[in-house]
């Protein structure tokens, strides 16, 4: 058996444009270097465009103003920096700080400072502040500058020439910062150093945000803290500032684009960079959000928590602190006689398992109290259930309804008032998330700001109220696709077992035909394929499925056994994984490596460890590269009137005006089923719904 091996995904794949060995530029006075890139006149302007525009690629960076300054769709550009290699230039637009003069203190807001100057005296030395952050800062004025029409009018057509590669690093925040200025988003190609750095040492331990890429890839020290708020810094600092972004992006890319092709990454990083002006549009976009809706359901669910937490004191007969693990383990597992359950614990703790292996003793207190761990006694136990009702309404306030409402947000905790400030970035009834396309070794998307890649499926109660958060435009529908089994289908097709290729190929139900193969119900046989997918031990199957440890491994003996061309692509990948030098890899259906030290490991844990995330690299991994094909097919194939909005693991979420969503459910399923490279069929289930929640 060998791993298979697939052709280009997609007929639009091209290779990166490499950049040619260019001139080191030596750094010894980079005021002096500075102050020779400045563009302050339109002289100036024509001169850049003109150096720039014949270089092999257009490296730029954007430095940003303002409450909104990381908002990409609403902030105010003030400096962009350009650079081919050849040469670098550095163009302000009204930055409003001159050189440092003086800082002023403030003075301290007190009643005898107040009598003090009522009676005329001056304030004493101990009357000021020292919280810099309160002083005045006294600049000198700024040098003229030139304004931002007149010169994003001369670099749009640099910004949208398709044949000059553009290069940044954190790209998309760049793309979108502009977009404004030059009616959408500058025309690709795109080679972005952050994500080149994230896919040649991706679980190394390394660092990517620029400071560390400049260092590692060209070997050049970055002064931080500038552009956290460039508001706050005199006009040569951040001129300085921005001069160094540019260059070494610029520097690093050289190196990075080497390592891309020695490394044989071509193909998963063109993935990539055609992703980036796809979730630069959904960023910009953002997905609509029923404002109203969710402040009801926060006020409900504050005063549903309280009305939970009364239900718990209530049936344990005592009040407890329902946040201390201590606490939850007496009362569930403690002896009755002392006021506890006495419930029969099942899911050892971390600190548990160490006693077990060393024949410790084991108490109550060595079993978990987690949602899995107690899951298990739901509808068996009055206590338990109302635990689990606290939780869930727990969860839904803090991870979901408070993080979408952004800003500052009163609300009660155990009785006593607490403001959160959130960072979800809620604007004008919709929410910007930050798709982030290194959040995950496997290659899936993270976002942040909030976080919309743990939204709760429709299936349950709760995340149906969620998604129902998630609406259609006035004279719009969401048009939601989901892949059907997607991480099943990616093993059939890489394993090539007959029941699960056969099942596949007649259209059947997977998990079904592995529960029927092995005797057990659909519900045993979904959890198995899971379990073997993600590396999920018989601790977590026994939860899933209801039964005991012992019989957990039982099933895990009788899969392995009856679908042996799982366990050996399994075995193979783990194989092959360790035989790769310097470093152990895995590499998924388009190239991505993660690379696993720990697989040669002589520890056994970690080794064990380093040996499920392999196989479940090669399966997560190329589900999502499949996915991120589709987005990207998907793209190219809906009218220009409908958004893709989300994307959620294996899902894609689109807004299409009401007379076009059908032909958008077309267009989207042509995407996403047409990708033919796989030994068996993708499925994708689409529908169309005024609410995401109403949607499945």
């Amino acid at each position: 058996m060998v791993l298979p091996r697939f052709p280009s995904p997609s007929p639009t794949y091209h290779p990166p444009a490499i950049a040619p060995a260019l001139k080191e530029i030596v750094i010894t006075n980079i005021e002096e270097l500075t102050n020779a890139a400045l563009v302050l006149t339109p002289a100036k302007l024509a001169e850049a465009v003109a150096c720039l525009v014949h270089g092999p690629f257009l490296c730029f960076d954007v430095e940003t103003i303002g409450e909104h300054r990381g908002d990409p769709w609403r902030n105010d550009v003030l400096w962009i920096a350009l650079s081919n290699g050849e040469c670098t230039y550095v163009i302000p637009m009204g930055h409003p700080n001159g050189e440092f003069v003086e800082s002023i203190p403030a003075l301290k807001a007190n009643d005898d400072l107040t009598a003090r100057l009522a009676r005329g005296l001056q304030p004493r030395k101990s009357d000021y502040s020292s919280d810099s952050a309160l002083a005045t800062v006294i600049w000198a004025d700024p040098p003229q500058q030139l304004t931002r029409t007149e010169v994003f009018a001369a670099l749009k057509p640099l910004l949208n020439d398709p044949t000059l590669l553009k290069v940044g690093h954190n790209l998309s925040f760049d793309l979108g910062s502009v977009a404004k200025y030059i009616g959408g988003i500058p025309a690709g190609p795109y080679a972005d150093t952050m994500i080149g750095a994230f896919l040649i040492d991706s679980d190394k331990g390394y660092g990517f945000g620029l400071k560390d890429v400049a260092k590692k890839y060209a070997n050049i020290d970055m002064e931080k803290g500038v552009g956290a708020n460039i508001a706050l810094h005199s006009f040569i600092e951040v001129a300085k500032y921005a001069y160094l972004d540019a260059y070494a992006t610029t520097r690093a890319w050289l190196t990075i684009s080497q390592r891309i092709v020695s490394d044989q990454l071509e193909k998963v990083f063109s993935l990539e960079m055609q992703v980036v002006p796809v979730v630069t549009q959904m960023r910009l976009t953002g997905t609509p959000i029923d404002t109203d809706g969710l402040e009801t359901l926060a006020a409900q669910l504050e005063s549903d928590l309280e009305s939970s937490k009364a239900k718990v004191f209530r049936v344990a007969g005592r009040e407890f602190n329902l946040n201390a693990t201590r606490d939850k383990q007496f009362m569930l597992y403690g002896p009755k006689a002392e006021g506890g359950r006495a419930l029969q614990p099942k899911l050892l703790t971390a600190s548990g398992k160490d006693k077990k292996k060393a024949n410790e003793k084991l108490t109550y207190n060595d079993y978990s109290t987690s949602a899995d761990a107690v899951e298990i006694y739901r509808g068996e136990d009055a206590l338990v259930d109302a635990i689990l009702e606290y939780s869930d309404i727990s969860k839904l306030l803090s991870t979901y309804v408070i993080p979408y409402m952004g800003g500052e947000r009163i609300h009660t905790v155990n009785g006593r008032q607490k403001v959160s400030k959130q960072t979800a970035l809620l604007d004008r009834g919709r929410l910007h998330t930050d798709f982030n396309q290194i959040g995950a070794a496997t290659g899936r998307f993270s976002s942040r700001n909030p976080n919309l890649q743990n939204v709760p499926n429709a299936s349950t109660e709760y995340g149906k109220l969620i998604r129902n958060l998630f609406i259609a435009p006035p004279g719009h529908k969401l048009v939601v696709a989901d892949y059907s089994q997607i991480e099943p289908r990616i093993i059939a097709s890489f394993s090539k077992d007959p029941v699960m290729l056969s099942t596949y190929r007649d259209g059947g139900d997977i998990y079904t035909a592995i529960g029927d193969t092995m005797g057990v119900d659909r519900k045993a046989g979904k959890v198995l394929v899971l379990s073997i997918a993600y590396g999920v031990g018989p601790d977590k199957i026994a939860s899933q499925v209801g039964c005991t440890v012992d019989e957990a491994r039982d099933l895990l003996t009788d899969f392995e056994d009856k679908f042996k061309n799982v366990m050996k692509l399994k075995a193979l990948t783990i194989r092959t994984a360790k035989k790769q030098a310097p470093v152990p890899f895995v590499a998924t259906i388009t190239g991505r490596r993660r690379y696993l030290p720990e697989l040669n490991s002589n520890v056994w844990w970690m080794q064990q460890k380093a040996e499920r995330q392999c196989f479940n690299t090669l399966v997560q991994g190329s589900a999502a590269d499949v996915m991120k094909i589709a987005l990207i097919r998907a793209q190219e194939a809906i009218p220009p009137e409908a958004r893709i909005t989300l994307t959620v693991h294996d899902e894609l979420v689109t807004t299409a005006p009401d007379a076009i969503a059908n032909d958008v459910v077309e267009a989207i399923r042509g995407a996403m089923e047409g990708i033919n490279f796989l030994q068996v069929p993708l499925v994708a289930d689409i529908n169309v719904a005024d609410s995401w929640g109403d949607a499945k």
